[in-house]
């Protein structure tokens, strides 16, 4: 199993696999913009690429700013 779902689509957010809840409405993303690897996209691509606030916080942009 891939440690990461990135939508690729326009919300551009990464959802921790082992985390993920229903508020991350994992069915809303279609084929065509989801990509399951072990790559974290929001450390490869940080500028393009958000952590879902629901369950990969730590990289959420939100909760970066706010802690700041």
């Amino acid at each position: 199993m891939a440690k990461f779902i990135v939508n690729t689509g326009p919300e551009k957010e990464v959802h921790r696999t082992a985390n993920t809840v229903a508020a991350c409405k994992m069915s809303e993303i279609s084929n065509e913009n989801r990509i399951d690897t072990d790559e974290d996209y929001t450390v490869k691509y940080p500028a393009v690429y958000d952590g879902c606030g629901h369950c990969y916080k730590e990289k959420h942009r939100t909760f970066l700013t706010s802690i700041v």
